[in-house]
């Protein structure tokens, strides 16, 4: 069986980059500065799991919540908000959440991002 796929949303390309060398050993990358076109992708690519992150122009993160759960194609894909607004402990004060949506810091290491994204795709719901 091949890598899972995860759809990365990010306004800045830089964040993008340092995404992809954290993660991009262990996963099938699907990478998008631009929001808008987030929802498309997805439906297109089907990945396994969506991280995206909460401030952006045009469309936040809270925007794209809604659209990926109101799409029949996409609903059932696990949705992630990636945030510099909170630090891994503050993450884990809140059980894994952010905004009442599951959440990882941007500056987790990059083994424990890979933990976490792992947990919620067996479908353990606290990271």
């Amino acid at each position: 069986m091949g890598k899972k796929k995860v759809l990365i949303v990010d306004d800045d390309d830089a964040v993008l980059d340092l995404l992809k060398i954290k993660l991009g050993d262990t996963y099938e990358l699907i990478t998008t500065s631009e929001p808008q076109t987030a929802l498309e992708l997805a439906i297109n690519t089907k990945p396994d799991i969506i991280l995206s992150d909460i401030v952006m122009p045009v469309l936040d993160g809270g925007d794209l919540s809604i659209m990926f759960l109101e799409c029949e194609a996409t609903k059932h894909i696990p949705f992630v908000y990636i945030t510099s607004v909170v630090s891994p402990q503050e993450v884990a004060n809140f059980n894994g959440y952010v905004g009442g949506r599951r959440g990882i810091a941007k500056s987790t290491p990059a083994k424990e991002m890979i933990s976490m994204i792992g947990k919620i795709l067996e479908g353990q719901s606290s990271l």
